[in-house]
């Protein structure tokens, strides 16, 4: 019987190792195939490689496997979800990228560290504590936990507890199952976060740091659904450098287990591909385990997590982090 290749993997990057032959002195010979798994039957697998497309006998199958996010990928995409959810204050210290933007999300108000400080790890974190706390904020860091793991054992051990792990999830676009979406549900598409789109996400409780946020970018579009006259679902859509980043997907509690979230993603993904995408990532915490069947359903799988943590010895406290299902990731 041959090896498992998992309907779960399709746009994902495997390897495979097949049977390709046998030497002149009977020894099997085996080759490998490295690309992201575009279709799988129950007899064969259709991969594009570097050099393009191969089909694959199951029969001829050794072994095969998912090819783990390495750390450059990583971190790749760190920086792409940084334009995406644009703080209105960021500066650098060394490789660390320190964030700002009135308190609201966690993700706009972080030091992320996409390469080392520079200078001692103790040092840049006294300097990063000043410049937060000139703006009125604690000191947070948002860390890539495999990426940068020993920054995070190093942070561990100066007493820096975790306080929340987000997932980021990906997706190839081309090949993403066919979404459920309702027919009978239509999904307004606008540039700009309207008054009464900001109603429905954080439930309206937004400073106006926050909307400027939403609203900080040239490739942004704003889902939204009507049922009746009133606004009951929303999401939004951002393009960075090939990539569709969704977030804010917010369900009001009296629509919810209607399929309005998955008509959103579905009108998000069509209008990301039409701008130029050919893949899409969004973040969620990663103990909110409805949201996150959900997107595994609609064909994301987890990239990579990171992970926030707090300071052991804050001299601010936050003022208004919100609660939601992506609120402070």
């Amino acid at each position: 019987m041959p090896p498992v290749i998992s309907n779960s993997w399709i746009g994902r990057r495997i390897v495979v190792r097949r049977v390709v032959g046998r030497g002149d002195d009977g020894r099997i010979l085996f080759g490998d195939v490295v690309g992201d798994l575009l279709t799988v039957t129950a007899t064969t697998a259709r991969i594009e490689s570097r050099s393009g497309p191969v089909e694959v006998d199951l029969s001829h199958v050794a072994t095969a496997k998912v090819v783990e996010a390495s750390a450059a990928q990583v971190l790749a995409l760190e920086e792409v979800c940084l334009r995406g959810w644009r703080p209105e204050e960021y500066a650098e210290l060394g490789g660390w990228i320190l964030r700002a933007n009135d308190g609201f999300t966690m993700r706009a108000n972080t030091v992320l560290p996409l390469k080392p400080p520079g200078i001692p790890v103790v040092e840049a974190i006294s300097q990063a504590r000043e410049w937060y706390a000139k703006r009125g904020l604690p000191l947070a860091f948002s860390v890539p936990t495999e990426a940068r793991r020993l920054l995070d054992a190093e942070l561990q051990e100066l007493g820096w507890e975790p306080s929340l792990d987000v997932h980021v999830m990906t997706a190839r676009l081309d090949v993403l199952p066919v979404a459920d979406a309702r027919f009978d549900i239509e999904v307004e598409l606008g540039s700009r976060a309207s008054a009464e789109w900001c109603t429905l996400y954080k439930a309206g409780g937004m400073p106006a740091g926050g909307v400027e946020l939403l609203n900080r970018h040239d490739r942004a579009i704003f889902a939204q659904v009507r049922q009746e006259g009133q606004l009951v679902a929303i999401g939004r859509g951002v393009v960075d450098d090939g990539w569709l980043g969704i977030g804010a997907v917010e369900v009001a509690p009296s629509a919810r287990r209607r399929g309005l979230a998955t008509s959103v993603m579905s009108a998000l993904s069509n209008w990301g591909r039409g701008n130029g995408a050919t893949r899409s990532y969004l973040q969620v915490m990663s103990d909110n385990d409805p949201a996150v069947t959900l997107y595994r359903r609609l064909g994301y799988w987890v990239h990579h997590d990171y992970r926030y943590r707090s300071d052991p010895e804050p001299t601010i406290r936050p003022s208004h982090q919100h609660s939601g299902a992506d609120a402070n990731c």
